[in-house]
């Protein structure tokens, strides 16, 4: 199979991740990218991984290189606004001396591809974000981002000369960009000087110190999947208490048994759920939804472990309901499933989706 690279004192290219901490799901979100990773590799290609950690141990027998970081070397990334996710940019720059690409990966990364496609995208003035999210004209008119547009307006920088933002879960740079990472730090400290009302101002900065120049994205190599944690924690919780943690051959083929996607009914279940709402107001028709999905959701053992990711948003969009209205949809006296909703397609979920809403309200 594909190897990981031995280590060196400066490969040609590296994969880099920061993590640190020591809670389990963080941990296993990182070991799953990796094998991801080296399960994409065709033969022949070989790859660095790195990793900055305050936990080196975890990553004992795994084809990494570990970078250990101290708890003063994190408080110093931090730096003095106490902005968390400086430090991302900090392991960036700071991991740009070890190779001549570094691809920097967030821990909830999955590969798609072979990482080397990414890696031959950057190039000397072209970089490699996730994927583009906004354009500064729209994005500054929202109102956690009017105390940043003063700082931009003042350097010249409006909805009429604006910049694309990108979302940073992966940035591909050469050793070459040392400056511009210097200027995104540069920027981070600048911006959070008093106070800061957006917890994504890591990656603006970066997408600002990037503008003018070539970005590409990673998006149909990579599925960054931020928005859907829940589904594969449970998912990852699952591989790891099957196969165990121990790095092998065969744990790197075993991940590609887990879905890549989370789980969606197919096109025609996802009609007949929405036209069977049809009737509700908006909030419970998002409530019915998110039941109905994860009763729906594609037979599969990694599925069968997560539909409750779909129940917890349905419990979450509950929780801004008033008192009044919660208890008319669960009904008195510990009535079954909700009246005014359609039935699972499973039977046995109405039972099952009753108590787990009822748990999650009494906490």
């Amino acid at each position: 199979m594909p190897s990981a690279l031995p280590p060196s004192a400066k490969p040609s290219h590296q994969l880099l991740y920061l993590i640190y901490g020591k809670q389990d799901v963080y941990r296993r979100e990182a070991k799953f990218s990796m094998l991801t990773a080296l399960a994409q590799l065709k033969p022949g290609e070989s790859l660095c991984i790195r990793v900055m950690t305050d936990r080196p141990q975890d990553f004992i027998g795994w084809p990494v290189e570990t970078v250990a970081l101290d708890d003063a070397t994190l408080t110093q990334w931090q730096g003095e606004n106490g902005y968390l996710h400086r430090r991302k940019a900090c392991a960036i720059a700071q991991g740009l001396k070890l190779a001549d690409k570094t691809l920097f990966v967030d821990t909830d990364t999955l590969f798609l591809k072979s990482p080397h496609r990414v890696f031959e995208l950057i190039k000397p003035g072209q970089y490699v974000m996730d994927e583009f999210e906004y354009d500064w004209s729209y994005v500054c008119k929202r109102p956690d981002y009017l105390k940043l547009g003063t700082h931009l307006h003042a350097q010249g920088v409006s909805a009429s000369n604006s910049f694309k933002l990108y979302n940073s879960g992966l940035c591909g740079i050469r050793d070459t960009d040392m400056p511009m990472l210097e200027a995104s730090i540069r920027l981070i400290d600048e911006w959070t000087e008093d106070s800061f009302d957006i917890h994504t101002i890591e990656q603006v900065a970066i997408s600002f110190a990037m503008r003018g120049q070539t970005v590409r994205e990673s998006r149909k190599f990579v599925h960054h999947y931020y928005a859907d944690k829940r589904f594969f924690h449970a998912m990852h919780a699952h591989f790891f208490s099957l196969h165990g943690e121990t790095f092998s051959p065969e744990l790197v083929a075993r991940c590609l048994d887990v879905p890549q996607f989370k789980p969606v009914p197919s096109a025609w279940q996802r009609l007949r759920i929405k036209w069977k709402l049809r009737n509700q107001r908006k909030h419970v028709k998002r409530v019915g939804r998110d039941l109905l999905y994860g009763s729906a959701a594609p037979e599969h053992p990694y599925y069968d472990v997560c539909r409750q990711g779909w129940w917890e948003s349905a419990s979450r969009e509950m929780r801004d309901w008033d008192e009044a209205e919660q208890r008319q949809f669960f009904g008195a006296h510990n009535a079954g499933w909700p009246k005014q909703l359609p039935r699972p397609a499973k039977s046995a979920d109405e039972r099952a989706i009753v108590d787990y809403l009822r748990q999650r309200r009494a906490q």
